[in-house]
């Protein structure tokens, strides 16, 4: 889902009032699951960000990343079930940005290749390329 464009008519405290009404009533059992940060921060139009920075200031843990990088407990992936289409993973290599694949650019290339987002994430990491910047800031 995109990200709507900052709404310039509203001040700062005001959105910031929203964003951690919408983030306490999204939580489940206390915590914010990521594709929920990400559906918030569309539906406020406010970054990905500052949903992320928000959980952080009210010491919510964000939960089962799409991408698989985490989950409630720690993510454990049995990569070598995995099958690797070579158009997939050429594409992974082409985006690369430092060696690694940006968070971002993971959704970018699944939209592409008409695949889920944790597809991409775990081709990825079968092929030892590195998620990085996580588009809510849970890990850089």
């Amino acid at each position: 889902m995109p990200e709507k464009t900052p709404d310039p008519e509203m001040n700062n405290a005001a959105k910031d009032e929203r964003l951690a009404t919408q983030l306490s009533a999204s939580l489940i059992d206390g915590h914010l699951p990521c594709a929920t940060a990400f559906q918030i921060a569309g539906k406020l139009g406010v970054s990905r960000r500052q949903v992320g920075d928000m959980a952080n200031q009210q010491k919510v843990r964000i939960i089962d990343c799409q991408l698989g990088c985490f989950k409630f407990e720690k993510a454990v992936h049995n990569l070598d079930s995995i099958r690797i289409s070579q158009a997939l993973a050429d594409d992974i290599k082409a985006t690369l940005i430092d060696g690694s694949l940006p968070c971002t650019v993971t959704f970018e290339v699944a939209k592409k290749a008409k695949a889920a987002p944790r597809e991409v994430a775990d081709v990825a990491n079968k092929l030892k390329i590195k998620i990085n910047h996580c588009q809510l800031g849970c890990f850089p």
